[in-house]
């Protein structure tokens, strides 16, 4: 009897030890390189519904753990401020290729809002000039964009560049109006900071980004391949 019952633990034991997963969490940005420092304030992770693990402030390599079964899911405030829910069924299948690998990304906007935005409502003639004023400790300076239109196309122009803008330029242009007017007051303070400008004629909206820590201006001028 004592060998039926030590040979029924050990088969538990087994079995319990073979549905933990090797679970790995990150916190990503998918648009940018940039740090995710203080973006991310709180990371719940809950399993059945209940909560599992609350992290406060993760950084991107969030959590490396071993975890039951179950059904886990994640809930954040991405860069926007919208409450990002994601859920992952977890079992033993998960772990034939070395575990689970969650990523949570912080910048992208679920509900964007493109209406009335300053960038579509160019008319003939018109130009439109999007800003960048920064500072630093170590650095300090400006930039600017210009768009304008010209019968029904656009142009842009920056520093000795001219150009026609393809279709793919304009979409790149209305994801960084739709994103900058998104972006919420954040209560952190940084000695680098920037000030985002878009401007058309009479019209300005400004945004005052601490730290940088959205860097739409520089992922723009990628989009745009301007150097």
């Amino acid at each position: 009897m004592k060998k039926l019952y030590l040979i029924a633990l050990l088969f538990l034991l087994s079995v319990s030890a073979f549905s933990q997963i090797r679970l790995s969490v990150y916190l990503k940005r998918s648009q940018s390189e940039n740090d995710i420092t203080l973006i991310v304030d709180t990371l719940k992770i809950f399993k059945e519904n209940l909560q599992y693990k609350n992290i406060a402030y993760p950084d991107s390599f969030a959590l490396y753990e071993n975890v039951p079964n179950g059904e886990y899911k994640f809930c954040y405030n991405n860069l926007f401020g919208e409450k990002i829910e994601k859920t992952v069924n977890l079992d033993e299948a998960n772990n034939q290729l070395g575990g689970q690998e969650i990523i949570l990304y912080i910048d992208e906007l679920q509900n964007p809002k493109s209406k009335n935005l300053l960038v579509l409502n160019l008319k003939n003639k018109d130009t439109l000039t999007i800003n960048l004023k920064f500072s630093g400790c170590f650095n300090s300076g400006e930039d600017s964009i210009k768009i304008y239109k010209k019968n029904s196309y656009y142009f842009l122009k920056y520093k000795k560049q001219k150009r026609k803008l393809k279709s793919t330029d304009i979409e790149a242009l209305v994801k960084y109006e739709t994103e900058l007017r998104s972006l919420p007051e954040v209560n952190f303070v940084s000695t680098s900071n920037a000030l985002n400008e878009i401007i058309l004629n009479e019209e300005k909206f400004t945004y005052f980004e601490h730290s940088l820590f959205w860097n739409g201006y520089t992922i723009l001028k990628k989009s745009l391949k301007l150097k």
